[in-house]
């Protein structure tokens, strides 16, 4: 799995996205560019080798990491929209006091690369103080979920908690 990971960490620095990349466990990780913001992001590519049968190919892990971080801009648009179209119309009913769009307020975070999918994780400091915005793309980068989970960072231990729908997940923000 080592030499495997090694080859990824390889080829993520050739391809220039990943100038110093670490390898912990099953992953590969480090600091790479995101194209629609203009910013730098944590870049997560983890291979999965239990879920799969031979060894993972480091160039398609690296071509979804590519696509995924050279997004035009005009598409990062069109996917925040439904990212906060998705959780808007799910607290349409409720009382929510906003303190800001909530497009304005999602900040790209990190982008965890599989090689079937691609969850974007963001902070939105002014709408979800506590918790990150978790949103899903599959392989082809087509917007799939969205979750917003709790922080883990209080003194007692944070709790995850999922939902099936976003209204469950708003249910559950509004008690």
């Amino acid at each position: 799995m080592t030499a495997s990971l090694t080859a990824l960490a390889e080829e993520l620095t050739r391809r220039g996205l990943v100038a110093s990349p670490e390898i912990e466990d099953t992953f590969v990780y480090g600091l790479a560019r995101f194209d629609a913001i203009d910013a730098e992001v944590m870049l997560n590519v983890d291979p999965e080798p239990e879920e799969q049968e031979g060894e993972p190919e480091p160039a398609a892990l690296a071509d979804l990491a590519q696509r995924v971080l050279s997004t035009p801009v005009a598409e990062w648009k069109v996917l925040l929209d439904r990212v906060a179209s998705e959780i808007e119309e799910a607290v349409e009913s409720d009382e929510v006091i906003e303190t800001a769009d909530l497009r304005d307020d999602l900040v790209l975070r990190s982008v965890i690369v599989f090689i079937d999918a691609v969850l974007l994780s963001f902070d939105a400091p002014k709408q979800f103080p506590d918790s990150s915005v978790l949103v899903q793309l599959d392989a082809d980068l087509a917007f799939e979920a969205v979750e917003v989970e709790a922080d883990d960072d209080d003194e007692e231990g944070g709790e995850t908690i999922e939902f099936s729908t976003v209204e469950e997940l708003v249910r559950r923000l509004s008690m």
